[in-house]
């Protein structure tokens, strides 16, 4: 009888942490945004729950930002159509430049400007990632909102000298003021809050966590209520995902 008991006690605890979880999804727009929305398709489909959006962009030598994930794969959809769309809706944008280098950024930055300024995008609405410091400078400097993309392996398969060399280099990052922020995959959330010690935000995404895993797990509500991460990307394919 008392086995019995335990199991429904513990199947409700269960049913009312679950309940708990579906009644927040939505409750943290600002703070829970949308992962890989690379398809005009999804954004239409995902803009209620998601107003704030993460894409993925290549800069192409034609001077134009592609919306795909990968370099070699082209959907021929450019950045102006979500512009097109944004700038009549309210959200922001996290654009992931997967390409952005020091070679490339003057081309790059000088392309965005004028999309912004054709489309009358407040730069406030826009976060610019990349993987190089020295080309998301450019952009800092002219007031974008800025991240550095932090391109290490998962800290479990560093030794403790790789970790302290990557996190020493991501101080040096910081203590630049060259970019607004730092983003990383959610494995290095731990490692970064414990060891950085420096003030700049920070952003990350739970690619393989929906938003309901996110709101159900101890770290996920840890990044939620932690005021220094300012983004989290979450999953939600939808029916229009690539």
């Amino acid at each position: 009888m008392k086995t019995i008991h335990l199991v429904v006690g513990i199947v409700l605890t269960l049913m009312c942490i679950l309940f708990m979880g579906f009644r927040e999804i939505g409750r943290y727009p600002d703070k829970i945004w949308l992962h890989r929305c690379n398809s005009m398709e999804k954004l239409y489909e995902k803009h209620m729950i998601y107003p704030n959006i993460e894409v993925d962009l290549v800069f192409r030598e034609s001077r134009k930002f592609d919306v795909t994930h990968d370099a070699d794969t082209t959907f021929y959809l450019g950045l102006a159509s979500y512009f097109s769309y944004m700038r009549k809706k309210e959200g922001k944008m996290w654009l992931d430049i997967k390409n952005l280098t020091p070679e490339n950024r003057i081309m790059a930055f000088s392309s965005l400007d004028r999309l912004v300024e054709s489309f009358q995008i407040e730069k406030d609405r826009l976060i610019i990632e990349g993987q190089s410091w020295k080309a998301l400078e450019v952009f800092t400097q002219s007031g974008y909102y800025t991240s550095f993309y932090v391109p290490y392996d998962d800290p479990d398969d560093l030794s403790k000298k790789e970790l302290k060399c990557f996190i020493k280099g991501l101080q040096e990052i910081a203590d630049k003021k060259v970019v607004s922020a730092l983003s990383f995959p959610g494995c290095w959330y731990t490692e970064i809050k414990e060891s950085l010690n420096r003030s700049i935000d920070l952003l990350t995404w739970e690619h393989r966590s929906s938003q309901l895993q996110l709101l159900l797990s101890s770290i996920g509500r840890e990044m939620l209520f932690d005021p220094q991460l300012k983004v989290i990307l979450v999953k939600d394919k939808g029916k229009y995902h690539r």
